[in-house]
């Protein structure tokens, strides 16, 4: 049998085959505007060189593949990137694998930063395939390679994007319509998708909308009689029509809205006009998409036949700015009023269109009183065609949230004597029961079963056990040690649970310390304590606090303490 003790001595360690590492690898492809999508450059001829590349290499093991598709590589605002950055942080991928450094990035400092900086952090090795640059073999040389190309990538991109804005900016100028989809009332010609036609059958619904408003009916009364009519919106219609947009997803019920019908009555293109260049973006530099001011507007006059005479459309642009000079002229009308706030923000939605609830004021002129009520903002613009009509007083809302909140206030709080006396009793208990002592001796005989494992080894490399012999009585220690270290780790848990029992207790302590002596709801207080609040149309309020499900599990808790010193 083995020796037990021996004199300390530096034991020898075990000579172990180091095994390849094999890297969990993401493959990424990229394809932009920027690029023309044929040749190398496609999705599918991307992916087939990277598969092809991981396939052939067994310290590399596929775990996912992340598809940008229509996204510039000017920056790294790109969902799948994004998503592929959660996965490295996560430790699923630890490689990534790209086609070239442009399918990473075409801006030089980003990509360099990402290269030097990010990978080294995360310990992430990079491979470009093309370029023959990986960072877990890359020379000094080989940055410097990297460098250049990524600085000829950056210059390619603002080259690009100089050229597409130079060739759009002459379109919109001679007149060409460089608009993905045609407006509301027109088609785009077959023969020539930059010239406009009159659709037969929205133009009639843009010529009666010109005409409503003509007679002074409101946007909301326009947009009233067309959804009560079941005309369908733009949006729906593209939809009917088999174009997707990321506005009109069929889980989604778009009717007509103020906006759509403000948008129709103050454009040009019904007289034969294009006003283009009414947003902007850059390509390169990732600056995002922004409206652009009247005078950068590019005007091109007479593109296209008009569906309206230009009698008709000033005389609406008339009645639209009289609208305009009665608001501003009213708008310091009622400041004297009390006002009020949405504290609730986005938490506070509406139970049957899952809409978020806005606070309206209601002013009653006579009696020079003001009201303030959370409406359903679906209902207000579309009415029972959009959902139903749901609200409630802010006064009535407030009252009841303030009481539910200070009512789960004194329930934690007589919950949070409970615990303490249980958990008074189970340290009594464990006290008792001497668990203490017995963790000590069980680690003391974990201590000595490894010791006499350590001694067993440098037995066998001294030949005093063969190979037979050590592995019969190692499997008899090791079975020892796992059940000391099973019987430890359940004592351990059982002692270490008081603390761990209180953990959220002492989150709602303090809360519950900051607003015990509140009277009244406040931003704050709902901030602190409410997750999310949904009203239906019968008036049901539901209310989910913040730590309601650690609340819950403090429950149980106690319930189990009281079983266990019973």
């Amino acid at each position: 049998m083995a020796r037990v003790s021996r004199k300390k001595q530096n034991l020898p360690t075990p000579a172990v085959d180091t095994p390849i590492r094999r890297w969990k690898t993401a493959l990424y492809v990229r394809l932009s505007v920027e690029d023309n999508g044929n040749g190398s450059d496609s999705i599918e001829n991307q992916t087939t060189l990277l598969e092809d590349y991981v396939a052939s290499r067994s310290y590399l093991e596929k775990t996912a593949l992340f598809v940008d598709n229509g996204y510039t590589g000017t920056d790294f605002l790109r969902p799948e990137f994004n998503r592929m950055m959660e996965a490295v942080k996560m430790g699923i991928v630890d490689c990534i694998v790209v086609k070239d450094l442009s399918r990473l990035g075409r801006n030089y400092i980003e990509t360099s930063q990402f290269i030097e900086k990010v990978c080294p952090f995360f310990d992430l090795r990079f491979i470009s395939v093309n370029d023959s640059f990986d960072t877990a073999t890359v020379t000094s040389e080989g940055h410097l390679s990297a460098s250049l190309s990524n600085i000829v990538n950056d210059f390619y991109a603002k080259d690009i994007s100089r050229k597409v804005t130079t060739a759009l900016q002459a379109k919109m100028e001679r007149g060409d319509y460089i608009g993905n989809y045609a407006p509301y009332g027109y088609r785009k010609d077959p023969e020539n998708k930059n010239h406009l036609l009159i659709d037969p059958e929205t133009a009639p619904i843009v010529v009666q909308i010109f005409q409503w408003r003509a007679e002074g009916v409101s946007y909301m009364g326009i947009n009233k009689k067309l959804n009560d009519a079941g005309i369908l919106s733009p949006s729906q219609l593209k939809r009917e029509r088999g174009v997707e947009t990321n506005f009109n997803k069929k889980d989604r019920v778009i009717l007509w809205n103020k906006h759509m019908i403000t948008e129709i009555l103050q454009n040009i293109v019904y007289i034969g006009h294009l006003a283009q260049k009414k947003g902007s973006q850059c390509l390169y530099g990732g600056i995002p998409y922004h409206i652009t001011s009247e005078d950068e507007w590019i005007i091109a006059k007479n593109t296209h036949e008009p569906l309206l005479g230009e009698e008709l459309f000033e005389k609406v642009q008339e009645i639209n700015r009289a609208a305009v000079e009665r608001t501003r002229a009213n708008s310091g009308k009622y400041d004297h009023l009390p006002k009020a706030k949405n504290i609730y923000g986005k938490k506070f939605v509406c139970a049957e269109c899952g809409a978020i609830m806005k606070l309206q004021r209601s002013i009653s002129t006579k009696k020079d009183k003001v009201y303030f009520t959370f409406k359903c903002p679906t209902y207000a613009e579309h009415g029972k065609r959009g959902c139903s009509d749901v609200k409630i007083r802010k006064q009535d809302l407030d009252e009841a949230v303030f009481s539910f909140i200070k009512s789960q206030m004194e329930v934690f709080l007589d919950m949070e004597k409970t615990l303490h006396s249980l958990l008074a009793m189970k340290k009594a208990r464990i006290k008792q029961d001497n668990t203490v002592q017995e963790i000590r001796t069980l680690r003391q005989k974990l201590a000595q079963k490894q010791s006499l494992l350590s001694g067993m080894y440098v037995d066998l490399k001294e030949g005093l056990l063969s190979d037979a012999e050590y592995s019969h009585h190692k499997e008899i220690v090791m079975e020892d040690i796992r059940a000391i270290e099973r019987n430890l780790s359940e004592l351990e848990a059982s002692k270490n649970q008081t603390e761990e029992q209180i953990t959220c207790e002492m989150k709602w302590r303090q809360m519950i310390r900051r607003f015990h002596d509140a009277t009244e709801i406040s931003e704050e207080m709902a901030d602190a304590f409410i997750e999310t609040m949904k009203i239906h149309e019968d008036g049901t309020l539901e209310i989910k606090l913040s730590y309601m499900d650690e609340f819950a599990a403090l429950t149980k808790t106690c319930e189990k303490i009281r079983k266990e010193v019973a």
